[in-house]
């Protein structure tokens, strides 16, 4: 079975947009139909795995929107379909962003195999997180850390093996060592792993150590 995947599909043709979001749907995808470029706000493009785009849009062309959602989310997917036949259509496609593009009519089976194999070879691959002041940039997704989470993340960085024992993230977390609260540590690193998955880690990115600590699953890039 097919993973789960955040769709994003923008087609202007009422009955083909509706088609094509039910068939996602039934495959058990979670997806968002827009009629228009200009209906996709700038705080809904992370999180999204495949952007489905017609070329002919009215207003911002597909292409222009390729360029800026590729700009904003590098790693993203995005599956190109117009009626233009000519090859010269198709690399102005992949030069503005592109990864697959698809000439209508495409048969629905051929393009959900196209969405599925490339998003299965985006989530298998390994992910990588850069760790820029407060902000983590991720496959998916830039989020804002506070200041102690964003010293937690660069002490499991530059730990042995990412790992932190009990007593070490007490340090940066300020907290007293003789009073340690194992709960409130907890509380925080579940926080942190949200903000992790939401900037595109697959699984669970930092994992509890039982009496010793936690060991962080992730690559983080200092900057």
């Amino acid at each position: 079975m097919a993973a789960r995947l955040k769709i994003v599909v923008v087609e202007d043709h009422d009955e083909l947009r509706l088609l094509t979001c039910a068939n996602l749907q039934k495959r058990g995808h979670a997806v968002t139909a827009l009629s228009c470029a200009e209906e996709l706000e700038d705080s809904a493009l992370s999180g999204v795995n495949v952007f489905l785009l017609d070329l002919n849009l009215p207003g911002e062309d597909g292409i222009s929107l390729s360029r800026r959602i590729r700009q904003s989310q590098p790693n993203v997917g995005i599956v190109m379909l117009t009626a233009r036949t000519h090859s010269a259509a198709a690399v102005t496609g992949y030069e503005n962003g592109a990864d697959i593009y698809l000439k209508k009519p495409v048969p629905f089976e051929e393009l959900c195999a196209a969405i599925e194999r490339f998003a299965r070879k985006t989530l298998d691959a390994p992910a990588s997180f850069k760790l820029t002041g407060r902000w983590l940039s991720g496959p998916t997704a830039q989020v804002r850390l506070t200041q102690t989470e964003a010293d937690v993340l660069t002490s499991f960085a530059r730990a042995l093996n990412g790992q932190l024992e009990f007593w070490q993230i007490s340090q940066v977390l300020r907290m007293d060592l003789d009073t340690i609260n194992k709960q409130n540590i907890a509380v925080r690193m579940d926080r942190l792993r949200k903000k992790i998955v939401e900037a595109g880690f697959v699984g669970v990115p930092i994992e509890s150590v039982r009496q010793v600590g936690y060991k962080s699953c992730v690559t983080i890039l200092l900057s």
